[in-house]
């Protein structure tokens, strides 16, 4: 007998098993923040009472070696001193993992828009279909910024692989993808493509690319013979070199100038090559 098909958080977590990018969730930051401020004036409280307590116990010779001995303070049956500084633990244990979670929260960054917006529509779809989750709204517009994507598949890409999942994947898969039903998952009834192929073709495109640049630069140089020309050549195509460059692959600013220099160098050297080649002849 077949098991019965997934329906409302069961299907949603077995979209989020096998999309990554679908992995949003909410980081309650104001929540959390909230949370954070009152186990701090708790522990504010405590503190100001756990003073006056030991304040206290210093006028009393029979509590003398308090401030020296941590056994001496438990095993006094009714020590207000040790059972505050107990409470006082408790709540800092609390506070302290409160603080070191929102600080991982908050590094989390906020979901891709292309992931969002798939997410989204396939909320909308299986609400149109079925039902809406309960409660409504977790994942409206007033709470995207209080998202937190715990993967994405667009992140420390470079332009050219961010522009092929989000614009040519979603084209072929309208014209052709949607044909193929092996990369539909079973469960959550989406279509899933393999990360690893789209970005190694990507990378061997840019590879392609950035060695045929500095080809049709040589070729242009050898037919162009005069100065104007030439100069505005190195001008288009040094600005062609750079902008293709960094929408194919993530560099500094700095590896670009460098980048730039050096095909600026390699024309200059492609051109006395070619008046020294148009000169003997």
């Amino acid at each position: 007998m077949a098991p019965p098909a997934s329906k409302g958080y069961d299907k949603l977590a077995a979209l989020m098993a096998c999309d990554p990018g679908s992995a949003i969730y909410r980081r309650f930051a104001k929540l959390n923040a909230k949370n954070i401020l009152y186990l701090q004036a708790e522990i504010s409280h405590v503190e100001n009472e756990l003073k006056d307590i030991i304040m206290e116990d210093d006028k009393s010779p029979e509590k003398a070696t308090y401030p020296f001995s941590v056994r001496d303070m438990k095993e006094e049956d009714f020590s207000l001193q040790w059972k505050k500084v107990l409470e006082a633990r408790d709540l800092l244990n609390e506070y302290n993992t409160a603080l070191l979670q929102q600080a991982q929260l908050l590094r989390f960054s906020n979901p891709e828009k292309p992931d969002l917006d798939v997410f989204k529509e396939w909320l909308r779809r299986e609400a149109a279909e079925t039902r809406e989750l309960s409660p409504p709204g977790q994942w409206d517009e007033e709470n995207e910024k209080d998202l937190v994507a715990l993967r994405s598949r667009h992140e420390g890409k470079d332009s050219l692989t961010r522009w092929v999942y989000t614009r040519v994947i979603p084209w072929y898969h309208e014209q052709w993808g949607h044909k193929n039903t092996k990369r539909q998952d079973s469960e959550s009834g989406v279509y899933t493509y393999d990360d690893e192929v789209i970005e190694l073709w990507t990378y061997l495109i840019g590879l392609l690319i950035s060695g045929f640049l500095p080809a049709v630069a040589v070729f242009v140089f050898y037919f162009v013979r005069d100065t104007a020309g030439r100069e505005a050549a190195i001008l288009f195509y040094n600005m062609a070199f750079v902008l293709t460059m960094g929408w194919m692959f993530k560099a500094k600013r700095a590896d670009m100038f460098f980048l730039a220099s050096a095909f600026a160098a390699e024309q200059v050297a492609t051109i006395m090559t070619t008046q020294v080649n148009h000169s003997s002849r």
